[in-house]
C-alpha cells in the first residue's frame, strides 16, 4: 500500500472514531447507558450501527421529502401522495398563488414544518425567515443521520389533508422488517403536538409498549388496515428495516414518510424488553463485517 492509501485510511480510521465517539456520547445522554455499537441487540442500539456505518445509497433518496415521492409512486402508486404544491427557495414561496390550508416544508431534514390553518394571518416575513434558518442547518451532521448530508436542502408546500368530515387524520407508524410489518405505532394530537398513542402487533393486538406515559384510551383498528400493511410492506421490499408512516383518511391513505432513522434511536422504550423485541425483528446480517468494509473501503458517503 503506497503512502497516500495509508494517509486516506488513517484519516478515515480517524474520522470514523470521531463519529462513533460523537454517536456513543449522544446515546448515553438520551438512554443513561453506553450503547453496543459493534454487535447491537436492541433496537435503538441497531439505529446507531445504522448511522455509523450503513452506506445504502438509498438512503439519500428515502430522506429526501420530494425525491422519495418518485420512490412511492413507482413502487405503489402516486395516488397515495399527499398533493404537491410548490418547491422551491424561501424568497420564492408563492404566498399570493397558494391558498390555504397547506404546509410548508424542508426536504432535508425532520421536524421542519409549518402548518397554516385556512383562516389564518399569514407573517410572510416570519415564514420566510424560519424557512431560511432551516436551509442554514445540516440535519445530517447536527443528528448523525449521514442519508440526510446528501440531500439538497429546498422548500415544498402540500396540500393539507382531512378526513372526510374534515377532521386531521391520525397517523399509523408501521415498522418494516425485511417487508414484513412487525409492530405499528400510532399517534395523536394533543393540545397542538404530536403524541405517540399505542403500539400493536398488525392484527392489532395492543402491546404494553410506550415511551414517556402510557396513553389510556383505546385506538380503533384501521378500517383499511390491510391496506395499510400491503402498501407498507410494498415500500419496505429490499430493505431490513424502514418505517413507513401512513395517514388514514377512511376512504383515502396517504403517505407521509419513509422513515430511516426512527427518533435517531434515542428514544427510551418501556418497558425496557421492548427495545429489545423490536430489536429482534431487526435481522442486522453481519454487523462486524460490513463495519469493516465501511471503515476501510469507504472513499466518501454515498
Amino acid at each position: 500500500m503506497t503512502d497516500g492509501r495509508l494517509r486516506a485510511l488513517a484519516a478515515r480510521i480517524m474520522e470514523w472514531r470521531t463519529t462513533v465517539y460523537r454517536v456513543r456520547a449522544a446515546y448515553a445522554r438520551a438512554h443513561g447507558r453506553a450503547p453496543r455499537i459493534l454487535r447491537p441487540c436492541r433496537f435503538t442500539e441497531k439505529m446507531q450501527w445504522r448511522k455509523i456505518f450503513d452506506q445504502n445509497p438509498a438512503f439519500p433518496i428515502l430522506c429526501d421529502k420530494l425525491a422519495v415521492r418518485d420512490f412511492v409512486t413507482d413502487r405503489v402508486g402516486g395516488n397515495l401522495l399527499v398533493p404537491l404544491l410548490w418547491t422551491g427557495m424561501p424568497e420564492e414561496i408563492p404566498f399570493d398563488r397558494i391558498t390555504p390550508p397547506f404546509v410548508l416544508k424542508s426536504t432535508h431534514a425532520s421536524g421542519q414544518v409549518i402548518m397554516v390553518g385556512p383562516d389564518e394571518v399569514i407573517d410572510r416575513a416570519a415564514i420566510r425567515a424560519r424557512a431560511e434558518a432551516w436551509l442554514a442547518i445540516c440535519h445530517g451532521s447536527a443528528y448523525d443521520e449521514p442519508a440526510y448530508k446528501a440531500v439538497p436542502r429546498r422548500l415544498i408546500i402540500e396540500r393539507t389533508i382531512t378526513t372526510a368530515a374534515g377532521a386531521q387524520p391520525e397517523e399509523v407508524r408501521l415498522f418494516v422488517f425485511d417487508g414484513r410489518v412487525a409492530v405499528i405505532n400510532t399517534v395523536f394530537v394533543e393540545d397542538g403536538r404530536v403524541r405517540n398513542g399505542a403500539f400493536h402487533k398488525p392484527d392489532w393486538t395492543r402491546l404494553n409498549w410506550h415511551f414517556t406515559r402510557r396513553v389510556d384510551r383505546d385506538f380503533p383498528r384501521p378500517e383499511r388496515l390491510t391496506d395499510m400493511i400491503r402498501i407498507a410492506e410494498a415500500l419496505g421490499q429490499g430493505f431490513d428495516h424502514l418505517r413507513v408512516d401512513l395517514y388514514d383518511g377512511g376512504a383515502q391513505i396517504w403517505i407521509g414518510e419513509v422513515t430511516v432513522y426512527s427518533w435517531s434511536g434515542h428514544v427510551p422504550f418501556n418497558p425496557d424488553e421492548a427495545d429489545f423485541a423490536l430489536g429482534a425483528e431487526w435481522r442486522l446480517r453481519g454487523p462486524l463485517a460490513r463495519a469493516a468494509r465501511s471503515v476501510l473501503f469507504r472513499h466518501r458517503p454515498f
